[in-house]
């Protein structure tokens, strides 16, 4: 088993996938590094890589006119950073930044939409996946948005 390979099956997103799809999503994979307070992804832009975060944290923004950047998730090792590249028009929907130096698997959005379409044992594996996250987000922009306007009356 690559190193790569190693990275991703030991990554908690991918975790249980089997060893071909494993296999599969490393061949369109890199390991990427970045120096805190680089731009992983700025909103708007095309979103074209899909990040499984090994090292570091990675902070998600959402800027408003004259306001400050809100903070609205911290990635963490174990999680991942995107998943605008899964669904159309596959533009990055909020800022990125690396809040540490940040290591990832980088994966090529476009090449595993492809793969998705092709192998549905993978696309259902993935976009299972990515449900979860886009949930889980929501949920916690949700609780910040209690603790920020008060409680729902």
């Amino acid at each position: 088993m690559s190193d790569l390979n190693q990275l991703l099956a030991q990554h908690a997103f991918f975790a249980g996938l089997e060893p071909h799809l494993i296999d599969r999503v490393a061949d369109m994979a890199t390991v990427a590094e970045f120096p805190a307070g680089t731009w992983i992804a700025r909103r708007g832009t095309e979103a074209g890589t899909f990040h499984a975060v090994i090292e570091g944290r990675a902070g998600i923004e959402l800027a408003s006119a004259g306001q400050p950047a809100l903070v609205v998730a911290t990635v963490h090792p174990g999680e991942i950073v995107g998943w605008s590249w899964y669904i159309e028009p596959h533009r990055w929907q909020f800022d990125v930044v690396a809040l540490d130096p940040l290591r990832t698997v980088a994966i090529d959005g476009g090449l595993l939409r492809v793969a998705c379409v092709d192998d549905h044992e993978l696309g259902y594996h993935i976009g299972r996946r990515l449900a979860r996250v886009v949930a889980s987000r929501l949920d916690a922009t949700r609780h910040q948005l209690m603790d920020v306007y008060g409680h729902a009356r």
